[in-house]
């Protein structure tokens, strides 16, 4: 990545040096090389401004923690009305700035951002002060939930990123706490997907609506795509391997919002729910391939499914099958096969519930098509890294297998020597192919 920079600000400035010859030779007039000109300078400005957003939101973060560690090296000593005060310092100063950035109507992003992160632990610090020094009652879920639902303005007001990532976490955090973290575990709390659903508004009105697709709009959708797939769980309530339905169903409608142009962003690593639902859909049916899956139990103490679990499984279906119909009339001829996995995955689920063996062997069908539609794919596209990701697919079933069946070590390792032999010749075949075009 820096080497391509380095290459684009060498070739600009070569480009730019060019521009009197050319309108010398009469090749373009003196308004297209005002405008070449301003589009590089352009480039370099956010470029700059990238950076200073970078060390903006670190600065705001690192005098925030200094302040609460330099707090709580003299805290017994201190009175209660010094402790509230010194604890609601650093939220009115992060209200000052944002109030100053508000009404100047000062549109620089590194501020902008810088604050928003410095208030978003301002925030977090004068709650758990005043709450110490009043001895209010409650929880660390209880302080997380109070503080994201205080934070989440901040978003909205400052246009903020930054704020909506450190939202998301601690939002994640909060369900993790409350359903993962705590013996005898409850279920998710509707907070959590009410609070999730007010940030995802604020990101598709200011990142995909107007299709603005910047680091933090990456960054943003990495967040929600994880933090989706980790508390998602938090709403199965009794319903065992059931609610693995709700997961390929959620990660098959990934894959298909993840392959609309809304999600596009030119690369696939900064596509988070295509990548997060492919690799979950593929870890599913690896899963499912196993005989011992379909073996166990429905759910873990024997007793009947919980109304929630199942209206999760149903709207996470649903919610699937709209992304799929929408997909399908986008992409017809070049739909994903793995936006379709969830309807896959429903047949074999009640298959192998009554012959396990038979679900494992067509999950194992299933893994193996969606390794070979992969590399298909990656060669259509002269993409080696979706090339090499059916490559490992097929791998990671041929470990597996190692490990599940029967077979002698020769039989083994010939299968290792093949998937090995299968990398390279691949991947020898992509690159003589692209050196035979260019």
């Amino acid at each position: 990545m820096a080497g391509r920079r380095l290459i684009n600000c060498i070739m600009s400035k070569q480009i730019l040096r060019a521009l009197d010859e050319l309108i010398q030779s009469g090749v373009i007039d003196e308004a297209t090389a005002d405008r070449i000109r301003a589009h590089y300078a352009n480039q370099t400005s956010e470029s700059g401004n990238r950076l200073f957003i970078v060390f903006g939101i670190l600065g705001a973060l690192l005098v925030g923690l200094g302040i609460v560690l330099i707090l709580a090296h003299n805290w017994d000593e201190l009175s209660r009305p010094v402790r509230v005060a010194i604890g609601l310092l650093p939220l009115l100063t992060g209200q000052v700035l944002a109030g100053r950035l508000i009404f100047r109507e000062i549109a620089n992003r590194a501020w902008r951002e810088g604050v928003a992160a410095f208030l978003v632990c301002a925030i977090g610090v004068s709650v758990a002060v005043v709450s110490q020094a009043y001895h209010i009652g409650g929880d660390l879920a209880d302080f997380l939930l109070t503080w994201i639902c205080l934070a989440i303005p901040v978003i909205y007001v400052l246009g903020s990123g930054m704020a909506a990532i450190l939202c998301i976490a601690g939002l994640t955090w909060y369900a993790c706490e409350l359903s993962y973290f705590t013996y005898l575990g409850t279920t998710s709390s509707p907070y959590y997907w009410l609070a999730l659903a007010a940030i995802a508004s604020f990101y598709y009105l200011t990142y995909l609506r107007p299709q603005l697709k910047n680091n933090f709009y990456v960054l943003i959708s990495w967040a929600l795509a994880l933090s989706l797939t980790i508390c998602l769980a938090t709403a199965s309530e009794n319903t065992g391997r059931l609610f693995l339905i709700a997961y390929v169903s959620m990660f098959s409608a990934f894959v298909a919002a993840g392959e609309s142009e809304l999600f596009q962003t030119g690369r696939v690593l900064s596509n988070s729910f295509l990548v997060v639902g492919s690799l979950g859909v593929v870890a599913i049916m690896l899963m499912g391939s196993f005989v011992d899956f379909w073996e166990m139990g429905s759910t873990p103490d024997g007793t009947s499914y919980s109304v929630t679990g199942l209206t999760v499984i149903v709207l996470t279906t649903l919610i699937a099958v709209g992304a799929l119909v929408a997909h399908v009339r986008t992409k017809l001829s070049a739909s994903n096969a793995k936006a379709f996995a969830f309807l896959f995955f429903i047949i074999v689920y009640f298959i192998g519930a009554r012959q396990p063996s038979m679900g494992a062997f067509l999950m194992n069908l299933g893994v193996l098509a969606l390794a070979v539609y992969t590399i298909r794919s990656g060669a259509q596209k002269n993409h080696l890294g979706i090339l090499n990701y059916g490559l490992l697919i097929i791998t990671a079933l041929i470990i597996c297998r190692f490990f599940d069946s029967d077979l002698s070590f020769v039989t083994r390792g010939l299968l290792f020597i093949g998937a090995g032999a299968g990398f390279f010749g691949a991947n020898y075949y992509m690159i003589k192919q692209r050196k035979g075009k260019a």
